[in-house]
């Protein structure tokens, strides 16, 4: 497209799955999807200026891999005519819809591996097309970005005194931001809201058996149905963070899950209504010539600059902790062997089952890690700049913590952080969040953070990850100035 100076396109697409396709959880949220609480989404912003494209797509999704998350980001890519490097997809770790086959693959039945076999592709394609249609709609725009607070959040991880407890510490704090970046065209209409927040959506509870978008669903309507455009949800550093009104017990949640979503959506109109971005103050003149009553008249923009637009990526090989000797990990391949054969000839719940083959795929995992004898996975980050506006993402379940310490040192004046970005591979604690005495392979533990059998990782990383993590995503800010 001709212009001088920035254009944005954008767009979104349900991508609701069929009646009976899982939802991913493990002991939660893992059963088959029998109806339509809200419709799920995939949606897409595409920016171009000075020669540079990038693409910012976010989903309602659970789940994600690394590979099937490159898989999305290249046929993007491909589609649009830009690197790689250039896409970036946000999921928001919905637990009320379904999650990747990668992660679904190990303890899901056979008929519903070719369920979700036929959901990828569905999701595959309907993420080109959103791309597709964002770069079809590209007008001249502007961009800002302000903040706001939300209290819908509360901290998880609860120590009872004598083990730890998925519960609620009401006395810690959390990370209650609302980052919003609005993106008009020349008339200040609305092309795009992009809000940012850290929580896992779990409102909608793991006895609800419907398809929902979680609290993120009814706060992008609030603010639809008020400035109009898309609306993107961002999910931010909510590792260790769940809605106040913690996971939802009954079987309808749909009340709670607008409450709640329509406070946060509500903080988020109010911080775009207070962002003009085809108007300005200027210098304060008498009303009417009228002495002593001063004030700054609205004035129009007549500009459409072009802004900076660059992408930057970081990749280090993450190390685990102490691992056990073959001979115990080859004893536990047998006893989960053992396990799912007994459960799965006894009267037990699904969610028992789905358990025991997912440890089974977990301790294969822990045999290859301990015969390789120095196993690493591959922790990625990426930033794109948006003029003086940041976006940086990590492929993990990034504590709130974190996140904030990385806007700290960031040399952008709006700095978004964001974990579940292109993929997921583990919980990201940082040294001071794992167990006294460090984690132990057959210690037994609430947290899912504290869990690696959850993501088939044989077992935590070294305690140093986390600080390597914010170095990288800070050199990656860097490299953008």
């Amino acid at each position: 497209m001709s212009t001088s100076g920035l254009v944005v396109g954008a767009a979104t697409l349900t991508i609701n799955p069929k009646m009976g396709v899982s939802k991913g959880g493990l002991r939660l949220f893992g059963g088959p999807i029998e109806s339509i609480e809200s419709d799920i989404y995939m949606s897409a912003l595409v920016l171009e200026s000075k020669g540079t494209t990038l693409a910012l797509l976010t989903c309602d999704l659970g789940m994600m891999s690394n590979a099937e998350g490159l898989v999305l980001r290249t046929a993007v890519a491909e589609a649009i005519n830009l690197p790689v490097a250039n896409v970036m997809i946000n999921i928001s770790h919905n637990h009320s819809s379904p999650s990747s086959l990668d992660w679904q693959r190990s303890s899901d039945a056979p008929a519903q591996m070719t369920l979700m076999a036929e959901y990828t592709r569905y999701l595959r394609e309907r993420t080109v097309e959103c791309a597709l249609l964002a770069k079809k709609s590209l007008k001249p725009a502007r961009v800002e970005a302000a903040w706001g607070e939300s209290d819908i959040n509360i901290y998880r991880r609860e120590w009872n005194g004598t083990q730890d407890i998925l519960g609620e510490v009401p006395e810690h704090p959390t990370d209650k931001s609302v980052g919003v970046i609005r993106v008009d065209d020349l008339d200040g209409n609305a092309i795009a809201t992009l809000f940012r927040y850290s929580c896992h959506p779990v409102v909608v509870g793991a006895r609800a058996t419907a398809l929902s978008a979680d609290f993120p669903g009814p706060a992008r309507k609030v603010i639809e149905d008020s400035i109009g455009g898309i609306v993107l949800f961002l999910q931010g550093c909510g590792g260790n963070l769940n809605p106040q009104v913690g996971i939802g017990y009954e079987e309808d949640c749909s009340e709670t899950n607008f409450r709640v979503g329509a406070s946060l959506g509500a903080e988020v109109l109010r911080v775009a209504l207070g962002i003009r971005t085809n108007r300005f103050q200027g210098p304060r003149i008498e009303l009417n010539n009228i002495p002593h009553i001063l004030f700054k008249p609205w004035q129009e923009r007549t500009d459409h600059p072009a802004l900076e637009l660059a992408s930057s990526e970081e990749l280090l090989h993450f190390t685990f902790g102490p691992l056990p000797s073959l001979e115990y990990a080859e004893e536990l391949v047998k006893t989960w062997t053992r396990e799912v054969e007994n459960r799965s000839t006894r009267d037990v719940l699904p969610w028992e089952i789905r358990a025991a083959k997912k440890y089974l795929a977990w301790a294969r995992v822990l045999v290859e890690a301990v015969i390789d004898g120095n196993p690493t996975r591959e922790f990625k980050v990426q930033a794109f700049r948006i003029g003086d506006i940041a976006i940086v993402g990590m492929n993990t379940e990034t504590f709130f913590e974190t996140g904030l310490e990385i806007q700290s040192k960031s040399p952008f004046e709006h700095t978004f952080v964001l974990g579940y970005t292109n993929g997921l591979i583990m919980y990201l604690p940082r040294a001071q969040d794992y167990p006294e005495g460090g984690s132990k392979i057959d210690g037994k533990y609430a947290l899912p953070d504290l869990m690696p059998p959850g993501y088939c990782q044989p077992v935590l990383w070294n305690s140093d990850s986390e600080s390597r993590a914010v170095e990288a995503c800070v050199q990656a800010l860097n490299s953008l100035r």
